[in-house]
């Protein structure tokens, strides 16, 4: 597998995230972002942070035999699973710190589309990086749509963050900003 940056010690595990978090690809989750993308046939895009493949794998259908999908992660166990799932066009690179390898390098300003799901909220040393990294990609005019934090996926994390700052007097609209995809918001 091709890596083209240094990143940091892969402890991503593809057959725990598959057990545990599966939900994060399931289609009650991604419609909304989904929808939102919009994908149509013939379109490049790049799916930062791919995991598994699972989306990445079902975009490639959607774009088509005209299209291109080109899946990204950090952990190389995620990819060898994207590619298992049937993901053709990956790579292994951190996201925050994002370059194309040579045999991508004329996509560099070509994708129609960057796609993240479940990824963004995992960047946390230069989350700046990834707005870098969707505007090297991008076409004129192309779209970064992306989901973190998404619809009930991290409501115990921000219901025990609004339990701390009532108890400190804080009002938790003040601090919680979450949003939230159409039919997807949840009032903090």
């Amino acid at each position: 597998m091709e890596t083209i940056n240094t990143i940091p010690k892969d402890s991503w595990s593809a057959s725990k995230y598959n057990k545990n978090a599966s939900f994060v690809y399931s289609d009650a989750y991604t419609q909304p972002v989904l929808e939102l993308l919009s994908l149509n046939p013939g379109e490049r895009v790049l799916d930062m942070g791919c995991g598994t493949g699972e989306l990445t794998y079902n975009l490639q259908k959607s774009a088509g035999h005209d299209g291109l999908v080109v899946g990204v992660d950090s952990s190389q166990d995620m990819l060898e699973r994207a590619k298992t799932n049937g993901v053709t066009n990956i790579f292994c690179c951190d996201i925050q710190n994002f370059s194309l390898p040579d045999r991508f390098a004329s996509l560099s300003g070509a994708f129609d589309a960057v796609f993240t799901n479940a990824t963004l909220h995992w960047c946390k040393s230069d989350p700046s990086g990834v707005v870098r990294a969707a505007k090297l990609a991008l076409k004129p005019g192309g779209r970064f749509v992306g989901e973190f934090g998404g619809y009930l996926n991290c409501i115990g994390v921000r219901s025990a963050l609004h339990q701390v700052l009532r108890s400190r007097g804080i009002e938790p609209s003040r601090a919680d900003r979450g949003i939230f995809l159409g039919q997807s918001t949840i009032p903090p």
